[in-house]
């Protein structure tokens, strides 16, 4: 291992060794009070170079190319502004921007679409963003919490479906690729996703994209891209502290409560950060209780995260982070029945828990190699484990350890201020020893290109291809070619239009071919001949924002047609009625919708949200309606801000009634076809004491499922009932 350290430092030598074209030192301001605004990105069109201004307002860019240049910065909640200068040879220049704050969300940086730092306007694709002001304010414990608010994205049991490509599949087989910092956190064995192991109190964003994404990230993106991005440690020693604590209500049917006393929740989040010189540190942990609303559902869960980032020198930062949770659940599968919703079926051992952990150390090396050319490498680990175990002791049959081994490395240049190209290499092994699926070893390997090419500053075009080599143990191996194109254009200021078209896959998981498991009252038996599963995602959408209005307002529209093919579902084997549960390659089938988003400000202390999500999923081969999918979404959001430090929101979540479900499942579960369309409705109270000692304190009354609505969203699963907590957060 020591070509790692020599690399770096020929790396770094290399670095030093270019010479200095030129330097900019910058100052942004609020036009209007003219206070200086940190956390705003700088760039240079047509190169790699960017920075992010500082608590000061301040900014330094080097190795800037000479002759003239636009310098365009960008922040949330302002909007865009640029301004032209001209860098004479190892020269020097100062420059001053000034932005005006806007009431609608505007100027929004994303990084997952296209690999590469863009505005979201500019990109061919939907996207939407949740930022950590909303993620505190929804006092989310697990981020899948915050992907229900998404247009179009629903989540049951840990299975994020993206405009309704996923349906229900017992949590196995992830089609939306899931990223941290840009590292895989799909489990080796299972390929899903675990929620519980993602630090809530580092996350500063999250971008989701909707369409097939494996152009870029390969198998697993089918559906779409769900990446997570940490913040980075600030200038000084900074300190959050949150906690929590509350209650489910008495259900209002007496069958239904199961407990003398009512259950509780409760949680804590410790983070700090500290920046010495080229070195930043962020540490930080937490703890979950929850004792459930039903019964045989209790868990205690508790995570930590680390991350590390040395910067050498000007043009290269090295970042290695890793994180570890630790579970024990009770493992509450079905209801005994709708009238016993609460209580599991009888046969199911009451002394049963199960028990996790997940451990992932990765790194990234950043380089910015000249000004034009930018090279990121991404090695890690992700380990997952799980052990059912009666009286604290593991069962023989049902443990598995696996592991998901990932590089990934990919070179970015602005080959002129029109045209920037992508490419890169990628592998993932994953390792499982399991008693339910075997010693299995699966690769994947990978090489992509994409490039943009920009026509008269006013529409990009956008062109890439992928080639996946997947092979499991001795199987065949299989070849998977992913090709895009997308188009984006600035028709007006205000106005953007999109288009895009790409091929998606899927490997089958080792759980999907190789499971020998009972699970409830399911066998499942092994298909080790699943075919990849594959799509086709097409989409014409706009992006409308103006200030010009009655009121400042956002719309964002899109009409879109996923065609899948060979899609892996579990299914009853009717060869074997005493194997009845096998994965196999089911059907073919069409999903046709249409999205529309709006933000407004109605006032300046009223602020309005509101999506809606209308699908059609057919099942072209049995000329039925998809199993496990709904026809509607919609999300609704209202603010409002009477004082500075108080705010009250309301929001209202509906899911309409999934129409078909495998009828089969009542011949092993007591009403196992019960369910009704959704409507939840959340609301929470905030007051913030600001300059309290220097700190900031900010204190939440957080009521969910307000009106104790009773839904299903997985078969004979009750869905969260109400509950009401209490927050505090320090600052």
């Amino acid at each position: 291992m020591n070509f790692i350290p020599t690399f770096c430092v020929l790396i770094i030598t290399c670095t030093n060794a270019l010479a200095q074209v030129g330097t900019i030192n910058g100052f942004v301001t609020d036009r209007e009070d003219g206070s200086p605004l940190a956390g705003v990105s700088i760039g240079i069109e047509g190169t790699q170079l960017g920075a992010i201004t500082n608590s000061s307002g301040r900014f330094v860019l080097r190795y800037v190319p000479i002759g003239k240049i636009s310098i365009k910065a960008t922040l949330i909640g302002y909007e865009p502004t640029s301004v032209t200068a001209f860098i004479k040879d190892d020269g020097s220049i100062e420059v001053v921007l000034t932005m005006l704050q806007t009431s609608i969300k505007t100027g929004e940086i994303i990084v997952s679409a296209n690999k590469t730092v863009q505005n979201v306007q500019d990109v061919p694709i939907s996207v939407s963003t949740v930022n950590q002001r909303e993620l505190t304010q929804r006092n989310v414990t697990r981020l899948d919490e915050a992907l229900r608010y998404v247009s179009g994205v629903n989540v049951v049991r840990d299975q994020i479906s993206v405009r309704g490509t996923s349906g229900f599949a017992f949590g196995v087989g992830s089609r939306t690729m899931v990223l941290l910092d840009g590292f895989p956190v799909l489990s080796g064995d299972n390929g899903d996703v675990k929620f519980e192991v993602m630090p809530v109190a580092d996350v500063e964003r999250i971008e989701v994209i909707k369409g097939a994404g494996s152009a870029l990230y390969g198998t697993g993106a089918l559906g779409g891209v769900v990446s997570m991005f940490t913040e980075s440690p600030k200038e000084g020693m900074h300190i959050n502290a949150r906690v929590y604590g509350g209650a489910y209500t008495e259900p209002r049917y007496g069958e239904w409560k199961y407990r003398t006393t009512v259950p509780t929740q409760w949680g804590a989040d410790l983070r700090a950060t500290q920046t010495i010189d080229k070195f930043s540190i962020n540490l930080s942990g937490g703890i979950r209780s929850d004792e459930s609303y039903r019964q045989f559902d209790r868990s205690l869960r508790g995570f930590g995260w680390g991350k590390v980032q040395w910067k050498p020198v000007d043009k290269a930062k090295l970042t290695v982070a890793t994180l570890f949770s630790e579970s024990n659940v009770e493992n509450f599968i079905y209801w005994k029945d709708l009238r016993n919703a609460t209580r599991p079926p009888p046969a199911q051992d009451l002394n049963e828990r199960l028990w996790t952990q997940k451990i992932a150390v990765f790194g990234e090396w950043m380089q910015l190699i000249d000004s034009k050319t930018s090279l990121t490498i991404r090695p890690g680990m992700y380990r997952t484990r799980f052990e059912n175990r009666v009286d604290n002791a593991a069962l023989d049959s049902n443990q598995s350890i696996a592991y998901a081994w990932n590089v990934d490395g990919h070179i970015t240049h602005s080959f002129s201020e029109v045209f920037t190209a992508t490419s890169g290499i990628s592998g993932k092994i994953n390792a499982v020893r399991a008693d339910v699926y075997g010693n299995q070893l699966q690769t994947l390997f990978s090489a992509f290109t994409q490039g943009e090419y920009t026509f008269d500053n006013s529409m990009i075009i956008t062109a890439g291809l992928r080639a996946d080599r997947e092979e499991t143990y001795s199987l065949p191996a299989q070849l998977e070619f992913s090709p895009k194109l997308g188009m984006s254009w600035k028709l007006l200021d205000a106005l953007h239009i999109r288009a895009s078209v790409g091929r998606g896959f899927r490997a089958a998981t080792i759980a999907e071919r190789y499971a020998n498991i009972k699970y409830g009252p399911f066998d499942v038996k092994p298909n080790p001949n699943i075919k990849p599963e594959t799509s086709w995602s097409a989409e014409l959408g706009m992006r409308y924002s103006t200030t010009e209005w009655l009121i400042p307002i956002e719309l964002d529209a899109a009409v879109f047609d996923n065609e899948l093919y060979d899609l892996i579902e579990p299914t009853f084997a009717f060869d074997d009625p005493n194997v009845p549960i096998q994965f196999t390659n089911v059907t073919r089938a069409r999903i046709f919708g249409m999205e529309l988003t709006a933000r407004a400000m109605v006032s300046k202390d009223i602020a309005i949200a509101s999506g809606i999500t209308a699908m059609l999923p057919k099942d072209l081969i049995l000329n039925e309606t998809l199993k496990y999918r709904n026809n509607i979404l919609w999300y609704t959001l209202g603010s409002w801000t009477p004082f500075e430090s108080l705010e009250f929101q309301a929001e209202y979540r509906f899911q309409s009634r999934v129409q078909n479900i495998d009828n089969r499942l009542v011949l092993f579960i007591p009403d196992a076809g019960a369910r009704v369309a959704a409507h939840v409705v959340d609301l929470r109270l905030f007051w913030t004491i600001r300059n309290w000692y220097s700190q900031t304190i900010r204190i939440g009354l957080v009521g969910r499922n307000v009106f104790d609505y009773y839904y299903t969203e997985a078969v004979a699963n009750l869905s969260p009932a109400r509950s009401v907590v209490i927050q505090f957060e320090v600052k």
